[in-house]
């Protein structure tokens, strides 16, 4: 599919003597990626090529159907593009920029579908707290079923809108917005991008925009962060988003000082601190970045994760009670796996168990309520009855190939 003219002259006026690079990259089939999730070990990355600002992110030489590996569904990696991984090294900065405290607290307004949350949590100290939210409620679902698989206990999903947040004041020492935009940077990935573009568009999600921001600033306590980033190319939603901010909002521009041989190209036309993943630059889809800062003392959160279970969003509330653990609780890195036995099984097992077909377990498998295990991650939870295994895999994440 062509790319939009007015998109093209866009891009002359942005780029000038890069534009042919730029459209000649555009053109090109996107880059293959993935994180690992460090909490998780299990992935084998032998011979693959690493991101340059992640040291957990990682290209594949090809696509392959990540749907049939019992590791996605485990949460040992998330399918990513390289360019948003940089919330990883974003946030290791913020935390430096702090002080470097024992916890924070941390709000994504914008989550779905969780891959710069579950980047972010990375980057934070052990035993923060994180508020995930996502205004439209079919996405929040995605965004908590990839929430559990990552298995961060002190994560809470939301179904707000921005303006509640504000109302509650400067509760989180970071705030991301990775706000809705006219999706440019996505052209390659989805066709959709190049068919919804329009002048139209940008003007109104650069207003959206605007009001996400103005809610945000509400949220940020003093000396912490605002992360602002879209995957767009244009200025109206990118460097006079962060202008208005610094104008209107007072929050304070900040550079993060990313190293050169990046290759990231600064903010247009601008003397905010911004920075913008080109696809005929860097290995990966459009995105701009900005980092923001709230003027004021920063102190410490206050606030103490000796409960987790309790304060966890996907611990079971009677874990101790119930038979069955919720697959939320099995998911997470902190799940008792002394609870109940643990059955480990082979891939064709573990496909058949994820398709919510009857599966028979291995002779010697305890009889009851057992948890499957794929190369030691748990998947779910099974009733072994001997002759077969009733499969307990909610019905709602089955897979279907």
């Amino acid at each position: 599919m062509e790319l939009p003219s007015g998109f093209i002259e866009m891009a002359e006026e942005l780029l000038k003597e890069e534009t042919p690079l730029f459209l000649e990259a555009m053109r090109r089939p996107p880059e293959v990626s993935i994180r690992l999730n460090p909490r998780k070990p299990g992935a084998v990355t032998d011979g693959l090529e690493p991101v340059q600002w992640c040291p957990t992110g990682f290209y594949l030489p090809q696509r392959p159907v990540f749907t049939l590996d019992p590791l996605l569904h485990a949460g040992a990696y998330y399918v990513q593009d390289a360019s948003s991984m940089i919330y990883y090294e974003l946030t290791k900065k913020i935390i430096t920029f702090l002080g470097n405290p024992e916890r924070v607290t941390l709000l994504d307004l914008c989550a779905a579908p969780g891959g710069k949350t579950t980047a972010m949590i990375d980057a934070l100290p052990d035993g923060s707290r994180v508020v995930a939210n996502e205004y439209v409620a079919k996405r929040a679902g995605i965004l908590r079923e990839n929430l559990s698989r990552w298995g961060y206990p002190l994560a809470t999903v939301t179904n707000r809108d921005s303006k509640a947040f504000a109302k509650e004041g400067g509760a989180f020492d970071i705030v991301a917005v990775d706000a809705p935009c006219s999706g440019e940077g996505m052209m390659r990935k989805e066709p959709a991008a190049i068919e919804q573009w329009s002048p139209r568009l940008i003007e109104q999600c650069a207003a959206l925009q605007k009001e996400i921001l103005a809610n945000a600033a509400e949220c940020v306590a003093p000396g912490g962060f605002l992360i602002y980033s879209t995957c767009t190319f244009n200025r109206l939603e990118n460097e006079e988003n962060v202008e208005y901010a610094v104008r209107e909002l007072g929050l304070e521009s900040v550079d993060p000082f990313f190293p050169t041989e990046w290759n990231l190209l600064h903010a247009i036309g601008s003397d905010v601190h911004a920075f913008r993943f080109m696809p005929h630059r860097t290995r990966g889809e459009g995105l701009f970045l900005a980092l923001l800062r709230k003027p004021g003392d920063f102190e410490p959160s206050s606030f103490s994760p000796a409960n987790r279970k309790k304060e966890s969003r996907f611990s079971s509330k009677n874990s101790k009670e119930a038979v069955v653990p919720e697959i939320e609780e099995i998911l997470s890195v902190d799940f008792d796996k002394k609870r109940f036995p643990l059955v480990e099984i082979s891939k064709d097992r573990a496909l058949s168990y994820l398709r919510r077909e009857s599966i028979i377990l291995p002779e010697d498998s305890p009889r009851g309520i057992v948890i499957l295990t794929y190369k030691g991650l748990p998947l779910g939870a099974a009733k072994n009855i001997g002759s077969r295994a009733n499969n307990l895999y909610p019905k709602n994440r089955r897979i279907r190939l």
